[in-house]
């Protein structure tokens, strides 16, 4: 078995132990994290500070105009539907809730032909790289213990799946990592995991190679999830009553 194979297939058994919830379609899934990238609106990778960030997704299966909220540095905003949902964005890939990842197939076989058929094409996104980074937009969330650990095992199919024995998340947590190189844009983007109980961290892409966007180690997007959480209503944080 292929290294990240080998610890994507631990992962796995580590993501399938936890425990599943029960989640109204009338509540949120609430996460903070820390955020991080490059703006390049310039032309060149101009590179931002973390930012402290939490959003709280609503899990009403949809279609939805306001999916929830979003609050960065003490502004908070509404989450809108995807561009060109005219009518709201059901629960899907671009929304994934709690019940709808609980009807995924649970086979990573099936699965992985699930995603391949689903994650929209692009000429300018390798395919398999598409699917990495959507499996990696699923994760480190309100999941479903099952979904997740067919997740990973969908993941360590895709070819140029890699293991890395020592990485580090954008706060300084450091970890084991799974990582694939995007070779269209020279760029990598790794998973972070807990080395002890192999919970998600967080997840980072930097350039590989110099590009007309920066030189080979410049952060492009980086998330550190610090909590998750289901909650009654949007602005609310764990445990606590609804804040304005």
């Amino acid at each position: 078995m292929r290294p990240a194979a080998a610890l994507l297939d631990r992962i796995s058994d580590a993501a399938g132990r936890g425990d599943a919830l029960r989640v109204r379609d009338d509540q949120f899934a609430y996460t903070r994290s820390k955020v991080g990238g490059a703006d390049l609106s310039s032309g060149k990778a101009v590179v931002g500070p973390l930012r402290d960030t939490e959003s709280w997704v609503s899990q009403e299966p949809g279609p939805l105009r306001k999916l929830g909220l979003t609050r960065t540095a003490g502004e908070t905003l509404p989450i809108n539907a995807e561009l060109g949902d005219t009518h709201g964005t059901p629960a899907g890939l671009g929304r994934p809730t709690y019940h709808w990842l609980s009807t995924l197939p649970t086979d990573p076989d099936k699965l992985l032909d699930y995603l391949y058929a689903k994650v929209p094409k692009s000429d300018e996104a390798e395919r398999d790289q598409a699917v990495f980074d959507c499996i990696g937009g699923l994760l480190g969330g309100v999941t479903p213990p099952e979904t997740a650990a067919a997740l990973y095992r969908a993941a360590a199919r895709i070819p140029g799946v890699t293991k890395v024995p020592t990485a580090k998340d954008v706060t300084g947590r450091t970890g084991v990592g799974i990582a694939r190189d995007d070779t269209t844009f020279g760029a990598r983007t790794e998973w972070v995991f807990d080395a002890r109980d192999l919970t998600f961290l967080g997840s980072r892409s930097y350039l590989v190679k110099d590009t007309e966007y920066g030189k080979a180690g410049t952060l492009m997007s980086a998330e550190a999830v610090l909590d998750f959480a289901v909650v009654d209503k949007a602005g609310q944080a764990p445990g606590t009553a609804r804040q304005s």
